[in-house]
């Protein structure tokens, strides 16, 4: 998403939470936003669309600071997902989520909910990766059920706190604690068959959402980019054209991508280039995960 864009999709975004979503008026985005019609449907083909380009930049800035956060760390270090979970929530809370998602789903809109949900199932699905990597292959049938009742404990203890006024009690603090509950419930789910959920109806959800993958063609092209339009130093060059290679190779070759992410990303530190050079590393992170 270019950067005039982004601006269109921020200037939205805080009308919707202004007035709401059936409230605000394509006019009303125009004119907070200081373009023409014209430019406003060069990017979008309504304002439902706009709904879903602030969902997706909402996810996409959420990802970029997840797997940069886990370059060069162990995954399985619990310590790290209370990280990168603590990141969402507090990106969501900062983007008004809840606000936008209520109206959504109250809203009528088969398309405004079906959006909802894949954001939804495109954060339960990181999170149970995740849970997987952390607790072993073992939970594996039953991660997207764990990660349901992990978000679901979270945001409610979350809730609750400030309901009822309690001081201290951050996201972090709440993280900590579901995710010792979480090694108690982790084990009913694999050793006690405690898990309700209907795996089978779980993956046609899944398939009737379409949730789009990252394609290898893309990232290809990212580095293709990156590589032929820029002037960079010979490491960046080097890194980019090896990260560029392995993401040809199949099966990917995980150690040795890892092995180069955290180094391209360090060749770009104070360039102009930089987060460019970000957004390249989160989505072939994020190819390699999927």
């Amino acid at each position: 998403m270019n950067k005039r864009k982004k601006m269109v999709v921020e200037h939205a975004q805080a009308l919707f939470l202004e007035k709401g979503i059936q409230m605000t008026s394509i006019q009303d985005i125009i004119e907070r936003a200081g373009i023409s019609k014209g430019t406003f449907y060069n990017y979008f083909s309504s304002k439902y669309e706009c709904v879903g380009a602030i969902l997706q930049q909402i996810r996409s800035e959420a990802s970029l600071l997840q797997s940069e956060l886990q370059l060069g760390k162990d995954p399985k270090d619990i310590n790290l997902l209370i990280e990168q979970t603590s990141i969402i929530i507090r990106i969501n809370e900062k983007r008004g989520l809840s606000a936008l998602f209520e109206e959504l789903l109250h809203s009528g809109d088969t398309d405004l909910k079906k959006l909802v949900l894949n954001f939804k199932m495109a954060e339960l699905e990181w999170l149970a990766n995740r849970l997987v990597e952390i607790f072993g292959e073992g939970l594996r049938p039953h991660a997207f059920e764990a990660a349901v009742i992990c978000n679901g404990m979270q945001q409610h203890l979350l809730f609750t706190g400030k309901f009822i006024n309690q001081r201290g009690l951050n996201v972090k603090t709440v993280a900590v604690s579901v995710y010792q509950y979480m090694q108690i419930i982790i084990n009913c789910l694999i050793n006690e068959n405690t898990a309700v959920l209907d795996t089978e109806k779980l993956v046609l959800l899944k398939v009737s959402l379409n949730q789009d993958k990252i394609k290898r063609e893309e990232i290809l092209s990212l580095y293709d980019d990156l590589i032929q339009n820029f002037k960079l130093t010979k490491p960046q060059l080097d890194l980019a054209t090896s990260l560029r290679y392995e993401i040809e190779q199949e099966p990917l070759r995980d150690a040795v991508i890892n092995a180069l992410l955290q180094p391209f990303l360090d060749s770009f530190k104070g360039s102009v280039l930089y987060n460019q050079a970000r957004e390249i590393m989160s989505e072939t992170w994020h190819f390699q995960k999927q």
